[in-house]
């Protein structure tokens, strides 16, 4: 199982974020994927390009027809890194799975990444590895299937597989507020999972008072499942607004939540924050702040305000002693309720200081694309994550690959 190169996500979309001109690029590539016998490498970076140009259906074919012919792959790197990493990652769009090319740029590892085929039974011979890495989405149809699909692969390997833990972990925004109940000053808005057919009936029955009675009346939040950033996301005031959103839109199914009204009394602004967490550390990964409620941080507009970038530093640096302090219990319960070694979540806070989740999810976008000419304060935080992760997977590899690592305490949270 010989792992085909490719330049690979992290190196791809920081080109795009950039202001590269990848069509150049695309053309090399596409010569390469049909003039060579070891084509997949330049498919998986085609279907990466057109999903960063907005074409994801032709995106996800390229990567189909990679997988024909093979499963794993290695960014185009130093190979005198002294560790390897091997990533289990689902078939999916550029954004389904941990974003772990990210969090590992720079690092001491190698990382080769196998997309499993779950629908055969045969047991693979895995590439040489010292650590592995579950980066498949917690909350896709075939999650399950996958997850058992890696425990059997890595059941005799010999070697860790982090962020795979032994009973399935569904962070799904109808299962999250039950997975989180109970915990003191923590909220999380009630949702139910609904087909079309389901919410059609309803309006037209009048049955929506059954359908929808646990989420206390309008106004409803609305999105279509497996939808990220604002994808589809409206709030709803009455049925007819139900009616035109179903017409405008072609998913068959939709979360339905209740509204949370967490605007600032102070200046009536919303703000929402994202947190990671490695190895049971909260890490501040960056903070939106918004006149509209569905706010997240490309809408957000960061970069034209040098007010809001000043309090998002504030938030970043002060981490420790101020909101990690103040919600330390609610970020430990949250930690040990999840169960996984590696995972995000959005959250913002209601005007009664309750901590709200909106969402929990270990494969939740965290980067350093930002400038730094803009953003320096956001150059350490992100160092911290990186470090952070890097050392998780250090200290979970066979013993014969392990380097020795400082003694040192592992607070819950990490300015």
């Amino acid at each position: 199982m010989e792992p085909q190169a490719r330049i690979g996500l992290a190196q791809l979309t920081k080109m795009a974020f950039e202001g590269v001109d990848l069509h150049p690029l695309r053309s090399d590539l596409l010569k390469q994927s049909f003039g060579s016998t070891n084509s997949a490498g330049a498919l998986m970076d085609l279907s990466v390009i057109d999903q960063l140009t907005g074409h994801r259906e032709l995106g996800l074919v390229w990567q189909s027809k990679a997988f024909e012919t093979c499963r794993v792959f290695k960014a185009q790197v130093n190979d005198r890194t002294r560790k390897r990493v091997l990533v289990f990652a689902a078939p999916t769009h550029i954004g389904g799975n941990t974003p772990v090319e990210f969090l590992l740029q720079g690092s001491d590892f190698n990382s080769v990444f196998y997309y499993p085929n779950i629908e055969t039974s045969d047991s693979d011979i895995l590439p040489d590895h010292d650590v592995a890495f579950c980066a498949a989405p917690t909350d896709a149809e075939e999650a399950e299937a996958f997850f058992d699909t890696v425990h059997r692969l890595t059941r005799t390997s010999g070697t860790k597989t982090v962020n795979l833990p032994e009973q399935m972990v569904r962070l799904d925004r109808d299962t999250l507020g039950q997975m989180l109940s109970g915990v003191d000053g923590l909220r999380v808005p009630i949702s139910v999972k609904l087909t079309r057919q389901q919410l059609i009936s309803a309006l037209c029955s009048e049955d929506e008072a059954n359908r929808l009675g646990t989420l206390n009346g309008y106004p409803y939040v609305v999105r279509p499942v497996g939808s990220h950033a604002g994808e589809g996301l409206e709030k709803l005031e009455a049925p007819e607004d139900f009616a035109s959103y179903l017409l405008r839109r072609d998913e068959e199914e939709f979360y339905v939540s209740t509204f949370e009204d967490y605007a600032s009394p102070a200046d009536q602004k919303y703000r929402k924050y994202r947190i990671v967490f490695v190895d049971g550390q909260a890490f501040p990964c960056h903070m939106a702040i918004a006149e509209q409620w569905d706010v997240w941080y490309l809408n957000a507009n960061m970069h034209l305000s040098p007010e809001k970038r000043f309090e998002e530093a504030a938030f970043m640096e002060g981490f420790s002693g101020d909101f990690g302090l103040r919600h330390r219990a609610r970020l430990d319960a949250i930690v040990d309720r999840v169960g996984l070694d590696y995972f995000g979540m959005d959250c913002a806070e209601d005007p009664e200081g309750n901590l709200i989740v909106f969402e929990a999810d270990n494969a939740l976008i965290v980067h350093d694309m930002d400038p730094q000419t803009v953003f320096p304060y956001k150059v350490q935080p992100m160092r911290a994550i990186f470090s952070a992760f890097e050392q998780l997977l250090a200290d979970n590899c066979r013993p014969a690959a392990k380097s020795p690592a400082p003694q040192r305490s592992k607070p819950l949270l990490a300015s």
